[in-house]
């Protein structure tokens, strides 16, 4: 994944849910109110790598269609026999998954949220990455019929290939049937890396539109599959928009771009990925240093929301298609920000950034029941504490997002306390440039 930087930035067991105090202190006990949301261009960080392979770790589907709730079914994985989960919002989990894929799925599954589908990004091959990886959208179905399989469809690597960029589109859609992809399951296609000159460049806007054109539609006779684009964002700690707000203001005027993007792509995410420097700040409440994450991670559609006229189309498509990608990558210095933080107050992050699109989407139009998250292992970061954190995002998406319609606060603990959004990192600081993006 690409992250851009802005031109002056500053400076176990799975799931345990006890609610360990919280070096911040005494935390709010009531349910507060989540206040709202901006950039500029700099330099490019690619931190992707394909990392280890993971060893699948499929369970036995359960024996979903004999007329019985069995033991070991329920309504979130067979609905045909145990009945339908009290969920008045469905769920879309959506991950952008640069390695340990396999760790992330297992938490998920051992903790679903009743009311969700889980989406994970599986990486191409780093050999070929014009190819799907194979194998994994199956081990994906064997888990659950609720967790599905994205296959990477690299801009990077497809810009060199020669074609037009719907022919390219159709034929890794081809390439994902080979590799045991099935849209007719759930599976689908993500973009990684829609490169940042399409806020201005209308090339690259043609091109995006093409290439989401014959990745939806595939070889002829395909089921038609909307996707994932996970578009270039920039980093939390920007300080100068005078170059970016301009240029997101143009893009969003262009109301043939979001016309055509909403007949190809389900999930708009930007990569916004939350650094905890700019939000656990010392004497802080939940509900302000959610405010810190929103005013980030919302800013596009806010944007968009606030705009005149001429955006009123790229607000309608990102109301219903927005997807702030979060950040869950524990050990990042770069790239995703600055996430060098202990384990601990990682858990706690997390949890804050569950909470923050969780109570946001109380009061607006987006992000509905759509939640993304970006995720890594760094070099040096072991299994064990890897399935830690994922532990801990899967009970937090869990809670929040609980049949019954949940609430923001239990993504900080099942019990409502606000224990595990109780984030601190010394000299951490909120970036109020981002509230620029309240007002066009």
């Amino acid at each position: 994944m690409l992250l851009l930087f802005g031109c002056v930035p500053a400076g176990s067991t799975l799931h345990a849910e006890s609610e360990r105090a919280s070096p911040v202190g005494a935390e709010d006990t009531a349910p507060e109110p989540v206040a709202s949301e901006a950039d500029s261009a700099a330099e490019e960080v690619d931190p992707s790598t394909d990392g280890a392979e993971d060893t699948a770790a499929a369970g036995e589907a359960p024996a979903c269609g004999d007329d019985a709730c069995d033991a070991d079914e329920s309504c979130w994985d067979c609905a045909a026999d145990c009945g339908s989960c009290d969920c008045p919002t469905d769920v879309e989990a959506v991950f952008y998954t640069a390695s340990a894929w396999n760790v992330l799925a297992d938490a998920l599954l051992s903790d679903p949220s009743p009311c969700a589908d889980y989406y994970l990004s599986i990486p191409a091959p780093s050999g070929d990455k014009t190819t799907a990886r194979a194998d994994v959208a199956g081990e994906m179905h064997a888990r659950s019929p609720r967790m599905h399989a994205m296959a990477e469809f690299h801009w990077g690597t497809w810009a060199e290939e020669p074609g037009s960029w719907y022919d390219k589109g159709v034929t890794f859609r081809a390439r994902m049937d080979a590799a045991g992809y099935d849209v007719d399951a759930g599976d689908t296609w993500a973009i990684n890396e829609l490169p940042s000159t399409v806020r201005y460049d209308d090339a690259t806007r043609q091109d995006a539109l093409d290439a989401f054109r014959g990745l939806h539609d595939g070889p002829a006779g395909s089921t038609p599959a909307k996707g994932a684009v996970f578009v270039v964002g920039m980093g939390h700690g920007t300080q100068n928009f005078s170059v970016y707000e301009p240029y997101v203001q143009d893009w969003l005027d262009d109301a043939t771009f979001w016309e055509q993007a909403n007949l190809h792509v389900r999930w708009w995410a930007q990569e916004v990925y939350a650094d905890p420097h700019y939000v656990c700040v010392d004497g802080s409440t939940t509900a302000e240093r959610a405010t810190a994450v929103n005013e980030y991670v919302q800013h596009f559609a806010r944007h968009a929301e606030v705009g005149p006229d001429s955006a009123n189309t790229a607000q309608s498509y990102l109301g219903r298609a927005y997807t702030p990608l979060m950040n869950a990558v524990w050990g990042s210095e770069s790239g995703y920000g600055d996430t060098t933080v202990t384990l601990e107050q990682m858990e706690h992050f997390v949890s804050l950034e569950v909470y923050a699109a969780r109570a946001w989407a109380d009061d607006h139009g987006y992000p509905d029941g759509r939640v993304g998250f970006a995720w890594d292992r760094q070099d040096g970061v072991a299994d064990a504490d890897l399935e830690v954190l994922a532990g801990r995002l899967a009970a937090a998406i869990h809670y929040a997002y609980d049949a019954g319609g949940g609430a923001a606060q239990y993504a900080c603990s099942p019990s409502g306390a606000y224990t595990w959004c109780a984030c601190y990192v010394d000299g951490a600081a909120f970036d109020d440039g981002w509230q620029t993006f309240e007002e066009w």
